[in-house]
This record gives C-alpha cells, sequence and structure tokens, in this order.
C-alpha cells in the first residue's frame, strides 16, 4: 500500500484498528510532517486505546522537529491548533502565533492565557485581528495583559472596526457549529472602508510612485532645526492614509520622523518602503522612542539581523522586547555583555540574562 493511500484510508475513517494503532506510534513510513499529522487526527479516534497512544507519541516527538514544522506556512491546521496551547513551551507559542497560516480560533484560545509579550506579537497582526476580531475579547479576559495592552486593544478597535462593528464574543464549544465561520464573522464585524490596510499598501507598492510624493523643502527655513520643525508640522495634519503613503515613498528625513508616529501602523509602513536603507534601519535599531512593535519587526527580520551593527543596537536598546533582546544576545561579544550587565537603563530581565551568559563564557574560557 503506498503512503498516501495509507494516509487516505486513516483520515477517511476506513483504517482498521491494527493500521491506526501503527500510526498511533509513529511507526508508518511517513515524512514527519504527514506523521504529525496524522497523529493529531488520531488524537481524537474512538477508539480510547488508539487516542491515548497516539497523544503519548505526540507528546514524545521531537521539538526541534516539531518547531520546524510549526514554523513553515504549509503546515497542517489540525496540527497549529493542536500545539496552540498557553501550557506549551513559549518557544512553541511564538512560532505558532508568527505563522499567518494558524487559525483566528486558535489564536483566540492562546490570547485567553498567554504572557503579555505573547500578547503583544497577536496584536501585531492586525490583518487576523480584522478577520477574526473574537480575538480582542480573549486578550480582554487574560488576567495577564497589561493596562497597555488593553490600551492597544482599545486603539484596534477605535481606529480599525469603528462604530459599525458588531458585537463579537468568543463561541462556546457547544455553539461552534451554528456559528459563522472566521471569515464571515470578520466581514460582519469590520469597518469596510478600514478593512485592510495591508491590502492598501500592497496596492500602494505596487503601483508607481506617486508624482506628489516629496514633500517639497522649498520655503522652509535655512536651519536644519527649523526645517525639521516646519516638516514636522505638516506631517502632523495629514491623514493617515497620506502618512502611509509618505512613509513608503517619501524622503529619508520624512521616514525618520513617521518611523516615531504614534499610529503603529504609520511607523511600520515606513519599514515597507522601497527606498529604505540598511543604515537608516541601523538607526532605527537604537532609537528610544520608536515604539516597541518597530523594534519586534526589526528583531524578526533575517535579512535585517545578517547586519551586525542591527542586532547590537537591538540588543542594547531599553525599547527592544526582552524576547528579541534575549535571542540575539548570544551574538554579542562578552565585553558587551559586560557593558549591558552594568546599564541600569536596560530592563532586569535583560541584565540578568546578559550577565549569565558573559559569566557562562567566562567559565568556558571564551572571549567571544
Amino acid at each position: 500500500m503506498s503512503e498516501y493511500n495509507l494516509r487516505e484510508l486513516v483520515i477517511s475513517g476506513h483504517a482498521p484498528k491494527n493500521v491506526r494503532m501503527l500510526m498511533a506510534r509513529g511507526a508508518a513510513p511517513l515524512q514527519a510532517e504527514e506523521m504529525l499529522e496524522l497523529l493529531v487526527h488520531l488524537r481524537n479516534d474512538p477508539d480510547g486505546e488508539v487516542a491515548g497512544q497516539a497523544g503519548e507519541t505526540l507528546d514524545s516527538w521531537n521539538g526541534a522537529e516539531v518547531l520546524a514544522l510549526l514554523r513553515s506556512k504549509d503546515c497542517p491546521a489540525a496540527v497549529l491548533d493542536y500545539f496552540a496551547d498557553p501550557a506549551r513551551p513559549e518557544e512553541f507559542l511564538q512560532t505558532i502565533i508568527a505563522n499567518p497560516a494558524t487559525s483566528g480560533e486558535a489564536v483566540t484560545r492562546l490570547a485567553l492565557g498567554v504572557s503579555p509579550l505573547l500578547l503583544d506579537a497577536i496584536l501585531d497582526n492586525r490583518t487576523r485581528i480584522l478577520e477574526y476580531p473574537a480575538i480582542l475579547e480573549g486578550i480582554r479576559r487574560n488576567p495577564a495583559a497589561t493596562p497597555r495592552t488593553l490600551g492597544v486593544v482599545e486603539e484596534i478597535e477605535t481606529e480599525f472596526l469603528g462604530e459599525k462593528r458588531k458585537d463579537y464574543s468568543i463561541e462556546s464549544t457547544e455553539d461552534a457549529e451554528d456559528a459563522p465561520g472566521p471569515a464571515d464573522a470578520g466581514a460582519a464585524a469590520v469597518d469596510e472602508e478600514l478593512l485592510d490596510i495591508e491590502a492598501e499598501i500592497a496596492m500602494l507598492l505596487a503601483s508607481p510612485p506617486p508624482d506628489d510624493i516629496e514633500l517639497s523643502l522649498e520655503g522652509l527655513p535655512i536651519e536644519t532645526e527649523d526645517n525639521d520643525a516646519n516638516l514636522a508640522s505638516r506631517i502632523a495634519t495629514m491623514p493617515v492614509k497620506e502618512k502611509i503613503k509618505y512613509a513608503l515613498f517619501g524622503t529619508r528625513e520624512v521616514r525618520a520622523m513617521l518611523v516615531r508616529d504614534t499610529n503603529r501602523e504609520v511607523a511600520r509602513s515606513v519599514l515597507r518602503s522601497p527606498k529604505l536603507r540598511e543604515n537608516e534601519v541601523e538607526g532605527f535599531a537604537a532609537m528610544r522612542n520608536v515604539s516597541d512593535h518597530v523594534l519586534r519587526e526589526i528583531g524578526n527580520s533575517r535579512e535585517w539581523l545578517k547586519n551586525t551593527f542591527i542586532v547590537h543596537n537591538l540588543v542594547k536598546n531599553p525599547k527592544t522586547p526582552t524576547v528579541i533582546s534575549m535571542r540575539l544576545m548570544p551574538r554579542l561579544r562578552t565585553h558587551d555583555l559586560m557593558l549591558m550587565s552594568r546599564d541600569r537603563s536596560l530592563p532586569d530581565a535583560t541584565r540578568i540574562a546578559a550577565t549569565r551568559l558573559m559569566k557562562q563564557r567566562l567559565a568556558k574560557g571564551s572571549s567571544k
């Protein structure tokens, strides 16, 4: 029997118990991703012995292999949903939240019980929230949600859902079958005009730059400080959509101002600009007056993290989310770690981690 037919036999529910038990033990000749999908399926097998064995096999599966699959955009939704449990290791949860294939229901379930750092990561994906606004209600019910996090929830509701939004709630398991799907619920709840800033950005990037996008410096004062003040004044009066257009296609000076904008979508649009240069990102990574969402996006970019200066600036910036700083810290030299361990402007968790890593290296006689 071919691998394909074996898999289809189990999924269809027609496989005999001895075949299902073979699968539940992880002993079938299948690729890891296919095997995990089948194990998740068998976890709900009507035969308790098969379901229990599948659960044991899943619990003992190599963590690195699971993480690799959870990072894939082709990861089966059922696998993402199974591992979307607040009790899982934070690295698993961060990966699941970052995967665009993760369902709104799974993220809502996580929103009910994850840490404040992971709540920030959930709030970063505006498109998913617009499609499945029940996520916001999940965050509200989370006892770990900070006043700042709840403020962001209010901001999203005001800016994107507006007065036209309909009530949304987390459906109980009993009502789930009768409830509309995520796409239907999102379509009913979201203000059509503001449905997808991401789509508007994609459209702007796919079109030729507007002719009138450059903010003219003609008539501005000669002194640089006065120029900056006047430029800032012009930008401050722009509506959000206009700011996004300038964030994408404006000058370097305009980008440096808009990356600090209080509207997170405007600030993050700067990072999508086709005119953005690596040395600008180096500067953004060191800024202490930018949103932590901007720093998180820089810290999650594999391309930008190839630049050593960007890595150093992020780790040494007190505004950088701790989860990003700690992930990048091993790339610093021991001398840098020593300086960080004494830097009182950094969060306590970052300084403690720097001290611990420095001591580990010194104990091994490493000067890296």
